[in-house]
């Protein structure tokens, strides 16, 4: 089996701390005393789970559109796209 090269495993790990950095920001920060439930798919995007009947709140649905969208752009990025303290963190790790 072929080894991947150094920078592409960075690029996972990257990635990797992007969506976990996102995650906690939506849910601990952009979310914080909602009192909906928030399912993150397999692909990483949120889904919004709320009873039947009622309405869900226009900034948490503007919340979802941005979180999704923002998990979109990870699999495009290049490793010069990651911040400073991403590649710190990933630094600490490895």
């Amino acid at each position: 089996m072929i080894k991947p090269k150094d920078s592409v495993i960075k690029l996972r790990k990257l990635k990797k701390i992007r969506r976990k950095n996102l995650e906690k920001n939506f849910l601990n920060i952009q979310l914080k005393g909602q009192e909906h439930y928030v399912f993150i798919k397999d692909n990483g995007k949120a889904q919004v789970v709320y009873e039947e009947g009622r309405w869900v709140a226009e900034h948490i649905r503007t919340a979802i559109l941005k979180f999704n969208y923002e998990i979109d752009k990870i699999d495009k990025l290049l490793i010069k796209d990651f911040t400073d303290n991403e590649i710190m963190e990933y630094e600490k790790t490895s």
